[in-house]
């Protein structure tokens, strides 16, 4: 077995772990199963998309970042504002929807741009190659949409409960439209293999 092979085989074991532990999105896996079964190329992390809460003085800063609350399927306004009520003397909250995203190993450079090229036409259109190593080129799958919303700002409520709630159903439908991609992107990848 060469290297490619040994660190690809690592990286499936690892959805299988992740599968078994319940860490693994499951509404992904039937795209990265379908990304898998490409001997070229393999998945080495993946989300369907989510909502999540965090406390942090910017939604960027990842090291200073606290999750309070994280969901895949949509978040209820009920639980939200629950969150919010247990950690209203923080200074900064935020609620963000991150799109789906799929970071795809490729063997050789020509598969990286294919892959890329057709999940642009599946509406992901922030994907690109990200990176190249020895390993292979790195191909980030990812679409347009991300809101980053301050809620709680120096400590003060931005949003009032009745505006918080037309956020949410507005977040929850962008979430569920962009999960719609990744079926569409699964049935597309099996034009790659002819292409």
């Amino acid at each position: 077995m060469d290297q490619w092979e040994i660190r690809r085989a690592r990286f499936l074991e690892r959805i299988k772990r992740d599968l078994e532990t319940g860490y693994f999105d499951v509404d992904i896996l039937d795209l990265v199963k379908k990304i898998n079964e490409y001997q070229d190329m393999y998945t080495t992390s993946s989300c369907s998309g989510r909502i999540i809460l965090i406390r942090s003085s910017q939604p960027w800063k990842k090291n200073e970042s606290l999750i309070l609350g994280k969901w895949h399927n949509g978040v209820e306004i009920r639980k939200l504002l629950e969150l919010l009520k247990r950690h209203r003397r923080s200074s900064n909250i935020w609620l963000i929807l991150q799109s789906p995203i799929v970071h795809v190993v490729c063997k050789n450079v020509e598969l990286a741009v294919r892959l890329i090229r057709l999940a642009r036409s599946c509406g992901f259109r922030y994907s690109s190659i990200i990176s190249h190593s020895s390993y292979g080129y790195v191909a980030e799958i990812m679409s347009s949409e991300r809101l980053d919303i301050p809620v709680v700002l120096n400590g003060s409520r931005i949003i009032n409960d009745k505006k918080l709630e037309e956020v949410v159903n507005y977040l929850n439908e962008r979430l569920r439209n962009s999960k719609k991609r990744i079926g569409r992107l699964k049935k597309a990848l099996d034009s790659l293999s002819r292409a």
